[in-house]
């Protein structure tokens, strides 16, 4: 018999294995760990799985709070910027006291560049999360894709973030994840970033 990977499951096991050394003292009457300490470690883990369960919980709260209020953010500054540029028209010079340079022309946009230095910030049971710094060079990216591959796999999108950073939740467990992030603009896409690889 093998011993188990998942945590149920391992939880599970421990509690039969107190269970059969406590009805069985006669079998097993000096076990390494006492069928009490056993017992004291899984009350521990179901704790800390608990805790961990509501941690989860309340940081992918906090992501789509925060992406929320993002979005609200930036439509409120597009409505302003908007009604600057309608203001001043004629008179461009004036809109850089908002911090802000006008419209450009389409034809001087460009496709973003490569998105640097993506890395898994923290991960949870079936979660992570992912960050990165925007290119440095090419046109201004408007949003990220984020691109998934199981291993043997093809790429596919599974999210699309405005931030630098993206709250990935339920992913499969136990398997090898290649994660990789691509800029974009109205121009079109930037060169993938380098891939990074987790197992959850």
């Amino acid at each position: 018999m093998q011993f188990p990977e998942r945590e149920a499951d391992i939880a599970a096991l421990a509690l039969l294995l107190a269970q059969g050394l406590e009805q069985a003292p006669e079998d097993f009457p000096a076990p390494p760990v006492p069928p009490a300490e056993l017992r004291v470690q899984l009350d521990r883990f179901n704790t800390a799985l608990a805790a961990s369960v509501g941690a989860d919980s309340a940081l992918r709260e906090q992501y789509a709070a925060k992406d929320q209020a993002l979005v609200a953010l930036k439509d409120a500054m597009k409505a302003n910027l908007r009604y600057a540029e309608v203001e001043v028209r004629g008179q461009p010079e004036k809109l850089s006291g908002l911090g802000w340079g006008g419209r450009h022309g389409a034809s001087n946009l460009e496709p973003p560049g490569e998105v640097r230095d993506i890395a898994v910030r923290t991960e949870g049971d079936t979660w992570l999360v992912l960050d990165w710094r925007p290119p440095v060079d090419g046109g201004l990216a408007a949003a990220y894709q984020v691109q998934r591959r199981k291993l043997g796999g093809s790429w596919e999108d599974v999210a699309t973030a405005v931030d630098n950073d993206c709250l990935l939740s339920h992913q499969p467990r136990g398997v090898e994840l290649d994660l990789r992030v691509v800029a974009v603009n109205k121009t079109g896409a930037g060169q993938p970033s380098a891939t990074v690889t987790v197992v959850l």
